[in-house]
C-alpha cells in the first residue's frame, strides 16, 4: 500500500490506525484509504491488541468528584476527556468507572482490571495493596506514592507566577479566594491546606504583608467564587488584588464585585488558575495560569500503557508545564 500510495509505510499505518496526533494532508489520506478498499484490507485490531508485544488492557477510571462538579468545574472534564479519547485512539477499552462522592459506596470490584486511572486527589493505597498482582495505578492531579505513575499540575508553581505578576504590578494588599481541599481515601477524606494557598501565604509573609482577614476559603465554583467574595467586601479594607484558585471561582467572584459598583481591574485585580475555554470571553477577560488538563489524561493513559507492555518497575511522576496568560483582569493588558 506505501508502495502504491508513494508514502512511506509509517504513514499508512497511522492514516489506517485513525491516529489523531498525525497531520497528513486529506488528498494523502484519501488515497491511501481507496487503496485500502481495493487490496480488501482489513484491520485485525483484537487478534493484533492480544498479542504478546500488545496485550488485553482493561482499565477502570477512579474519579474523585461528581458528575455536577465536573459541569460546573471544567478541569476535572477535561482530564476526564482527555484519558478517553487516549483510550479510543489506542483501542482501550474503559471497563468501569468508579466515582467517589461525599455517602457513595467505595467498593471496587478490580478483579478483572490491570490498570486503574485515577482522577483528582485520591489516595490509591488500598488498590496497589490489593490482591491483584497485574494492577497497576496511574494518579492524576496528585501523587498518592512513590510506587505509581502520577500526572500532575504543578499549583504552587502556577501561584508563585500568579502572585509575583501582582507584585510586578505595585500590589501589597492582595486577598486570596480558594475551597477546601482534602485527599479521599476509601474509608475516610484528609483536610489538608492546598498548595495555592500554602504559597499565597508563604510569598505574602516573606513579604511582611500577609493578613488573615483577606484569605478567605469555603467550597469550589461560581457559586463558592461569588460568596467568598460578597465576604471579603462586606467585611471591609478590601485588598486591591486577588489571587483566586480557579477560573469558575473568580467568575463567580466578578459577579460579586459587580453587584458591589467596583470595577475589574481599576478596583480590584483578580489572576486565577486554571485558563478553561470561558475565562478569555468573560467581561473583562481573565488573567490565569494555564494548565493542560486534557494532556494530563493523555499522559496518564500513555503512562499506564508503557507501564504495562513494557513491565517498567520504577514510578514516574510527570509534571505539566505551567504558562502565565495575561489579559485584562489583572490591568495590565487594560
Amino acid at each position: 500500500m506505501a508502495e502504491l500510495a508513494q508514502v512511506s509505510s509509517a504513514t499508512v499505518s497511522r492514516v489506517l490506525n485513525n491516529d489523531l496526533s498525525f497531520n497528513v494532508p486529506e488528498e494523502t489520506k484519501n488515497k491511501v484509504i481507496e487503496i485500502a478498499k481495493k487490496l480488501n484490507y482489513c484491520k485485525k485490531t483484537e487478534r493484533k491488541r492480544k498479542t504478546k508485544e500488545q496485550p488485553d488492557i482493561k482499565v477502570g477510571l477512579l474519579i474523585w468528584c461528581s458528575e455536577q462538579l465536573e459541569y460546573f468545574d471544567p478541569y476535572y472534564l477535561s482530564i476526564r476527556l482527555g484519558v478517553e479519547r487516549e483510550c479510543l485512539r489506542r483501542g482501550i477499552e474503559i471497563h468501569r468507572v468508579f466515582r467517589w462522592v461525599e455517602g457513595s459506596n467505595r467498593d471496587m470490584d478490580l478483579s478483572d482490571l490491570n490498570g486503574i486511572i485515577a482522577i483528582g486527589k485520591v489516595n490509591t493505597s488500598f488498590i496497589t495493596s490489593s490482591k491483584n498482582p497485574n494492577m497497576h495505578v496511574v494518579s492524576v492531579d496528585h501523587i498518592s506514592s512513590d510506587q505509581c505513575d502520577a500526572v500532575v499540575f504543578d499549583l504552587e508553581k502556577a501561584a508563585k507566577q500568579a502572585m509575583e505578576h501582582l507584585f510586578e504590578l505595585g500590589h501589597e494588599k492582595i486577598g486570596y479566594i480558594g475551597g477546601t481541599s482534602y485527599i479521599f481515601s476509601k474509608d475516610n477524606k484528609q483536610y489538608y491546606i492546598d498548595e495555592r494557598q500554602r504559597m499565597y501565604r508563604f510569598l505574602m509573609t516573606e513579604k511582611g504583608w500577609f493578613r488573615n482577614k483577606d484569605l478567605h476559603t469555603g467550597g469550589w465554583g461560581i457559586d463558592a467564587g461569588y460568596q467568598l467574595m460578597k465576604q471579603a467586601i462586606e467585611q471591609g479594607d478590601i485588598p486591591s488584588a486577588f489571587l483566586i484558585a480557579s477560573d469558575p471561582m473568580a467568575i463567580g467572584a466578578l459577579r460579586a464585585l459587580d453587584e458591589f459598583g467596583l470595577r475589574v481591574p481599576e478596583d480590584i485585580a483578580i489572576v486565577s488558575i486554571d485558563d478553561i475555554d470561558i475565562a478569555q470571553y468573560v467581561k473583562p477577560p481573565l488573567t490565569t495560569v494555564k494548565a493542560l488538563p486534557e494532556e494530563m489524561g493523555t499522559t496518564a493513559v500513555k503512562l499506564l500503557v508503557d507501564r504495562i507492555e513494557s513491565g517498567r518497575e520504577a514510578a514516574l511522576h510527570v509534571t505539566v508545564p505551567t504558562e502565565l496568560v495575561i489579559r485584562k483582569s489583572c490591568g495590565a493588558n487594560s
